[in-house]
């Protein structure tokens, strides 16, 4: 009698969690069979880098991915589906394990592909570049610097200029002064490096904690110093400005507008010349901040739908990553993933439509209670689709913060459209 009285009161525990909570057995319904991971361990951001092979007529799309060694992803030179690490397009592996990899133009012109890799102890780092030209193409080279504690470097593909987050317990910037293949100073006492753009000859920098720069490209090989200025906050509401925000990633849009996303509640800002200011929803009277509504991680990207007729793009989005608390941890949870922001056709931010969260996804549209049961639970560090040249299906990627690299496809043998560990 006492065992089947604990029994009851256990039922009744169940039941009444699961009319009050989220629906448990609903959600373990959901849970796709999780798949080994092809990249495991804390994959890098994903770049795409143009090579040149001997013995392949056009020059080759490639996207990289590093999880301590480099990986790679491109159609085959017959013409037919991507490949991982296809033997048809090798590279050398750079000395040391990669931590972050940025692409730019190097001083001759042609393309570079940047690793930051660590040495042995774990401790030091040293930054190395591979040429997209065959010839130079073939071996990494070394950046002459005098600091070893780099912990970020970014890079617009479009400007020569790549720089270096510095430090450990306060951080500095460096510029690469390509001419000479050296790190510079570029600013003392400021904060960690989060992101770079560059737009009409100047470059914009993001960091966690000093807010935001913008260096005139002209002046910087020149004089540093006069090239450098912290921008203002302009925010329409003064109780609210703050020029030393820490932000977590900045882009630029299609349409050439540049967003920069803050930490905490991942408010999105519209950054120009000589200043920033948070963005409005222009909607139904809804004056409220555009934001993600929970902590933003440094996963950003674009995201669009094409039209498999015409080619054209159908639908556009700015996704960002988002955490559900302060630190992010590999416990399991449903609070992580990403929001999205719609954009316009032109691909300028759509101020007249609200965040989309998970379960209104438009990225997973197949099965959104299928990704909070599975990307959903997820710390994301990066984020990055495919582009057309690379892959016919423009496949969506995310690198989580400890289970590896996952894609959004359909895998049949395992349910459907899913995110899921790339495999």
């Amino acid at each position: 009698m006492k065992i089947k009285t604990i029994g009851v009161i256990i039922m009744l525990v169940l039941l009444s969690a699961s009319c009050n909570q989220e629906p448990i057995f609903y959600i373990i319904s959901t849970e796709t069979a999780p798949l080994p991971p092809r990249i495991a361990g804390v994959p890098t951001n994903m770049v795409v880098f143009q090579r040149v092979y001997p013995d392949i007529k056009e020059p080759v799309d490639i996207m990289y991915v590093a999880s301590g060694r480099l990986h790679w992803y491109a159609k085959a030179p017959d013409g037919g589906g991507p490949e991982w690490d296809s033997n048809a397009y090798p590279i050398a592996q750079p000395e040391g394990k990669i931590i972050s990899l940025a692409v730019a133009e190097g001083a001759n012109g042609a393309s570079r592909l940047y690793a930051l890799c660590r040495d042995g102890s774990g401790v030091n780092a040293k930054l190395r570049y591979i040429e997209s030209g065959w010839k130079g193409g073939e071996k990494w080279t070394d950046v002459n610097s005098d600091r070893a504690d780099i912990q970020s470097i970014y890079a617009a593909p479009e400007s020569q200029r790549l720089f270096a987050g510095v430090g450990r317990s306060s951080y500095d910037i460096l510029y690469l002064d390509t001419a000479e293949n050296k790190l510079k100073m570029l600013k003392e006492n400021s904060s960690l490096l989060s992101g770079a753009v560059y737009y009409n000859g100047i470059n914009y920098l993001s960091t966690r904690g000093s807010g935001i720069y913008q260096i005139a490209d002209n002046v910087l090989t020149q004089n540093p110093t006069a090239a450098i200025r912290q921008l203002n906050d302009a925010t329409d509401d003064e109780r609210n400005r703050n020029p030393a925000r820490i932000f977590m990633s900045m882009i630029k849009l299609k349409d050439n507008s540049i967003i920069a996303v803050e930490r905490e509640g991942g408010t999105l800002y519209k950054v120009q010349n000589g200043s920033f200011a948070r963005l409005r929803y222009t909607i139904n009277n809804n004056n409220n901040w555009i934001a993600t509504g929970k902590y933003a991680t440094e996963a950003i990207t674009l995201w669009e739908e094409i039209d498999s007729v015409s080619g054209n793009p159908t639908r556009r989005l700015l996704v960002v990553g988002i955490q559900g608390g302060l630190y992010s941890t590999t416990a399991s949870s449903y609070t992580y993933g990403y929001v999205e922001f719609e954009l316009k056709l032109d691909g300028s931010l759509d101020t007249a439509k609200i965040r989309r969260d998970p379960g209104n996804l438009l990225t997973v549209s197949a099965d959104n209670d299928r990704y909070t049961t599975s990307l959903g639970k997820h710390p994301i560090n990066n984020l990055f689709q495919t582009p057309k040249e690379i892959d016919e299906d423009i496949i969506f990627f995310a690198s989580t913060q400890t289970a590896g690299l996952w894609s959004y496809r359909n895998i049949e043998k395992n349910g459907g459209w899913q995110w899921n560990a790339e495999n």
